[in-house]
């Protein structure tokens, strides 16, 4: 045909293939828009860029390519007379062994179809061996260590201790610099303490450790760290303990593994606690196993008895703002030089208030204008009494927490909940356990995942049964989106990455692109049958002569994405991912397509190729 007529042609043919094609892609991103919480964060940006580009992408393959085309492309020369056959292109054997191929497996179709479902069925059941996590690790070039040492060490002693930590950490060669941070910064900035990324007292301090660029060490940071934890100094009551930097990203201070422990009573919470730790401390990979009422704070720990204090006309509040005045100090007035104001704090002198006995003698002053000593009315004792005490949903909670190495999220947490499946069913009335950390974040994160992708199945079959027509052939193209399952755990298992947010979020978009290929195909073998073309003519033919935009579609989007999935670069890790997913699954889902496509609708349409 003349360039222009081609072109018009040629945008005809295609353009309901095509518009169906980028309708399905944009339908798997739409439902990513309305993501909620971390995931939605992730995908929302990623899921309005693509949509609108896309909208571009069609807008150009509907005009300004077939007006390009109608200028640029010439009639190709024809063979002079005489000059023999024309060798074939290495294209033309390509498709002539396709056709071949096809022919077979049509006449095959239970056969091809078996070995489908048996490499489904494998790569389901290898998905174990991959292993689950929120999100993908990074390498930083920041590690960031608690020191924890004995409640009541003196400022002078936990600086000796990490003074000697410094050293031994300075001494590693991917190390850079190493900053420290001892003791209690609370007064100057509370939000630090409270987000767990600051020391809570003297007895506490913070290492931050500069490592040199990625490009420059052999070692990950998480190996660098496992190599400094083996070389710190070993002291009784000194804890060394990693803060995950990635918890910084999502806006927490959580650990990967925290185990929630709810109930009233704080001995018993503390008991069960301990019980946790033992039972979980041995699993693989866990480090840094604690909890937050392990550690102590002495204390003097007075109980009023109130019928005395009734007696004598005293409320509780009373004795316990006295013991306040006397211990703590209590502002009495304020006092002004100049712009500046400064608070006046009353309070029993040092030698007066340090000791049990004289803690026993603070006199109170009873409505009757008498005084009595506190020991009349309250009974003193030492004792030990938590830091803190934690409150989640009105109710007291302890947490259980503990870092990983060496070993995935999903894998370590079914381990912990084996070895805690006896202790969960022994807890008394009002107390349970709950998982949370980043595995309560992963299984959001899937959750949200799985509804955006049947909500994003939805929306594909019901825009290709309005493209169609038809509500049996976009079943027929739906089969090559489980197909993919195939591709995708296996390039996962090759690359050594884990099921995270960030591989599923590729799945998803997986969803969209995959079915593009079979409806090129289904829309031509349908254009030949309304042509008169008969059925099994169509099949084979419509498949032949789209094996050429099926392989180039493929191949582009596949080669689009290997710099992506093959970067080694700052971040590459929570990219690399999704790329490896969508090429895998679409490697697959191509492979596969050929053949189950044609079959799926021979078996729909109720036609054999089987020789008679």
């Amino acid at each position: 045909e003349h360039r222009k007529q081609a072109a018009k042609m040629g945008a005809s043919e295609v353009g309901m293939a095509i518009t169906a094609s980028t309708l399905t892609t944009i339908a798997v991103f739409f439902p990513m828009v309305f993501a909620q919480g971390i995931t939605g964060k992730l995908t929302r940006g990623l899921a309005l860029a693509v949509a609108f580009s896309l909208v571009a992408s069609l807008f150009v393959a509907l005009t300004i390519v077939p007006m390009m085309a109608s200028f640029i492309f010439r009639l190709r020369k024809k063979n002079a007379e005489g000059k023999g056959k024309p060798k074939k292109s290495l294209f033309s054997r390509i498709r002539d062994f396709y056709e071949r191929t096809l022919l077979k497996a049509l006449q095959n179709r239970g056969k091809v179809l078996g070995g489908a479902v048996v490499l489904l069925a494998i790569s389901l059941a290898l998905v174990p061996f991959i292993g689950t996590e929120f999100m993908p690790s990074s390498d930083r070039d920041m590690l960031l260590i608690k020191v924890k040492m004995p409640i009541g060490t003196s400022l002078e002693e936990t600086d000796r201790v990490v003074s000697l930590a410094e050293e031994t950490i300075l001494n590693e060669p991917e190390v850079q610099i190493v900053s420290a941070q001892v003791g209690s910064m609370a007064e100057e900035d509370p939000s630090d303490a409270a987000s767990g990324f600051g020391a809570s007292g003297v007895h506490e301090a913070l290492l931050w450790v500069g490592l040199k660029e990625q490009e420059e060490r052999s070692l990950s940071d998480l190996e660098i760290l496992e190599k400094i934890r083996g070389k710190l100094p070993k002291y009784k009551g000194v804890k060394f303990e990693s803060i995950d930097m990635s918890q910084m990203m999502t806006g927490g201070a959580q650990a990967p593994i925290e185990i929630k422990l709810f109930g009233k009573d704080l001995a018993r919470l503390k008991e069960t606690a301990d019980n946790i730790v033992s039972r979980i401390k041995d699993v693989e990979g866990l480090r840094d196993v604690g909890h937050s009422l392990e550690q102590g704070k002495p204390e003097y720990q007075i109980q009023i008895d109130r019928e005395k204090a009734a007696r004598l006309g005293l409320m509780v509040a009373q004795v316990g703002n006295t013991v306040q005045t006397y211990s703590l100090g209590k502002v009495a007035t304020k006092y002004r030089e100049g712009d500046d104001e400064f608070d006046v704090k009353v309070r029993f002198e040092e030698k007066y208030r340090d000791d049990l006995d004289d803690i026993k003698n603070i006199p109170i002053m009873t409505p009757a204008n008498t005084i009595i000593k506190l020991s009349q009315v309250a009974r003193i004792a030492e004792g030990v009494g938590p830091i803190e005490i934690t409150r989640e949903n009105q109710g007291r909670v302890v947490t259980v927490s503990a870092n990983i190495a060496g070993r995935d999220l999903g894998s370590v947490m079914t381990d912990i909940k084996e070895n805690l499946a006896g202790l969960e069913k022994a807890l008394p009335g009002g107390y349970f356990l709950e998982y949370g950390g980043q595995y309560k974040d992963m299984q959001e994160a899937f959750l949200i995942m799985i509804g955006v992708f049947a909500l994003a199945i939805l929306l594909v079959y019901m825009i290709m049964a309005s493209q169609f027509e038809s509500f049996l052939h976009p079943l027929v193209i739906m089969f090559t989106i489980p197909l993919g399952i195939i591709g995708v755990v296996i390039a996962l298992l090759v690359a050594g990455k884990t099921v995270s947010l960030v591989s599923l979020i590729g799945f998803v978009i997986l969803g969209g692109i995959a079915v593009n290929n079979g409806i090129v195909m289904v829309d031509y073998i349908n254009q030949l049958k309304r042509k008169g073309t008969e059925i099994k003519e169509s099949i084979l033919k419509g498949c032949v002569v789209r094996l050429r935009p099926v392989l180039i579609t493929a191949l582009t989007t596949m080669l689009g994405m290997l710099p992506m999935a093959l970067s080694t670069s700052a971040g590459s890790e929570m990219r690399a991912p999704m790329a490896i997913s969508v090429i895998g699954g679409l490697f697959a889902t191509t492979l596969l397509t050929l053949f189950v496509i044609p079959i799926m609708y021979s078996l729909f349409e109720k036609v054999s190729f089987k020789k008679t």
